[in-house]
């Protein structure tokens, strides 16, 4: 695919986050999408996680502010709205590299600054 189908792809995926659209998900996810910071591969684990990103914070919305696309991979730097900070602090941010094979988003490397309570 050309690097600018992969930046496409990787915008779609947040506006499916963001609409809370599994179904939009399963088309831009590999069936076997291995999501690494996480340790957990396949679908059935990506849509348990945009179940629970929404389920304290329903007005969570993620806004992607920066993207760099270079042969099958995008890389992304994501700020996170609608979640409590402090007013001294920076929004929570999560910074993602997505490989993209056959259309799909199929591993997801990142790191966040956005803390779940425990």
């Amino acid at each position: 695919m050309a690097v600018e189908d992969n930046r496409t792809i990787a915008y779609r995926v947040y506006e499916a986050i963001n609409r809370q659209d599994v179904a939009a998900l399963e088309t831009l996810f590999a069936p076997d999408i291995v999501r690494h910071a996480m340790r957990e591969v396949g679908i059935a684990k990506a849509r348990e996680a945009l179940k629970n990103t929404f389920a304290g914070y329903p007005e969570t919305r993620f806004v992607v502010e920066d993207v760099i696309a270079e042969g099958d991979k995008v890389a992304l730097r994501v700020t996170i709205h609608g979640r409590p900070t402090s007013p001294d602090q920076p929004l929570p941010l999560i910074m993602e590299i997505f490989r993209i094979e056959n259309g799909r988003v199929a591993e997801i490397w990142g790191a966040g600054t956005l803390r779940m309570a425990e």
